[in-house]
């Protein structure tokens, strides 16, 4: 029995507003068969996803220095000079132990509670001297590591 002109066509009108509706619901079981057979591969030369929040996306730049001069230089916590320069002359005047273990843990004790203080020089350049109310926070602090590490040892 044949339709008349009049008589809409459903799945006629749908198919051709919307384009994906074009396949039957056949081509898609052969589809999911095929898949189950050949699964999914990843391409191997595929792109990464950018993230999510991409404008948020820390981007690592990297900036260009010229070399101005042919000589090394180095980042140097310059209060671990000092303190070391320091811990001798307070271990003289404490009966501690002076094994190279309890020198280490009282240079950590005291590096620990003071502000490290960086700077960049050349190698073998000395570190250049302090204000005096720098020194007596180093030798305060050398002094508590000595106290501490006397009634504990580690050893």
């Amino acid at each position: 029995m044949g339709r008349s002109k009049k008589e809409i066509d459903k799945e006629l009108m749908y198919k051709k507003l919307m384009p994906s509706a074009k396949k039957t619901t056949k081509s898609v079981q052969q589809e999911e068969v095929a898949e189950e057979i050949q699964p999914k591969r990843p391409e191997i030369n595929s792109k990464p996803e950018p993230p999510m929040n991409f404008h948020r996306a820390i981007m690592r730049r990297e900036v260009g220095i010229p070399v101005m001069d042919t000589q090394q230089t180095v980042i140097v916590n310059a209060m671990e000079s000092v303190v070391i320069e320091k811990l001798d002359s307070a271990l003289s005047r404490f009966k501690c132990c002076k094994c190279d273990r309890c020198k280490k843990d009282i240079v950590a004790y005291a590096l620990n509670r003071l502000e490290p203080k960086y700077m960049v020089l050349y190698k073998g350049q000395p570190v250049p001297d302090f204000d005096p109310q720098t020194n007596a926070q180093v030798v305060t602090a050398v002094i508590k590591g000595i106290l501490a590490v006397r009634a504990h040892p580690r050893h």
